[in-house]
């Protein structure tokens, strides 16, 4: 997905400049203390004995959480189909955040809007009723999370939403599966603050990659 500061294209120089540095990944823990969408991370998963993953931010927590915490093959197949094809529900989302809506806010339009709130709806559902594991659980919201911002009407941040449908926000949401690498089954994540975190780990390897202003990133991701 689109975000700020986003290390996608610098993954592959990140770890051949800290492999320089340390020498052997296999037996070194990872710890990426403001993870934000889990990039990073997720490139030393395989690599390294464990991850430690690490954001304030709650949609950053359930990204890794599935990206990161999950390394077990799930059968979810049936249920994406299931969830792209629900009963469409003029919800939270749809109310506070559509053209029609309320508040006549275009971050999405009106059909996604809709789409989201029937499949948000869904997911919490089947976990109260214990349908679905906590890893299915954290897997499904990821991919309505990356699905959704797909088809957002915004330019990358939800600061702001833009005047008219732009072409990615005029195509219909579906919910496609956010993968993670099946490896390991040791590593954390954590949805903490940084300094009080770092005082309760340890770990061999420190990537500190803080916002580069003091503005916190829910203001510009607080509809995620």
């Amino acid at each position: 997905m689109n975000y700020i500061g986003s290390k996608l294209r610098l993954s592959s120089f990140l770890e051949k400049s800290i492999s320089k540095v340390v020498g052997d990944l296999e037996d070194k823990v990872f710890c990426d203390i403001f993870a934000g969408t889990g990039i990073v991370g997720r490139r030393f998963k395989p690599l390294v004995k464990s991850v430690i993953s690490n954001d304030i931010e709650h949609y950053s927590y359930v990204l890794n959480r599935n990206y990161i915490g999950n390394y077990e093959k799930l059968d979810y197949i049936e249920l994406l189909d299931k969830l792209n094809n629900l009963k469409l529900v003029e919800g939270f989302i749809y109310k506070h955040y559509s053209l029609l809506g309320h508040g006549q806010r275009q971050y999405f339009s009106d059909e996604n809007a809709k789409k989201i709130d029937a499949i948000r709806g869904e997911i919490q559902e089947w976990r109260r009723s214990e349908k679905i594991s906590e890893n299915m659980y954290y897997f499904l919201l990821a991919s309505l999370i990356e699905s959704a911002d797909k088809v957002a009407n915004t330019a990358s941040m939800y600061g702001a939403y833009l005047k008219k449908l732009k072409k990615s926000a005029q195509k219909p949401l579906k919910l496609e599966p956010a993968y993670f690498d099946w490896v390991g089954n040791n590593h954390a994540v954590y949805n903490e603050d940084a300094n009080k975190l770092i005082n309760k780990i340890e770990g061999d390897i420190l990537y500190i990659d803080p916002p580069y202003n003091q503005r916190e990133y829910g203001s510009n991701y607080h509809l995620l």
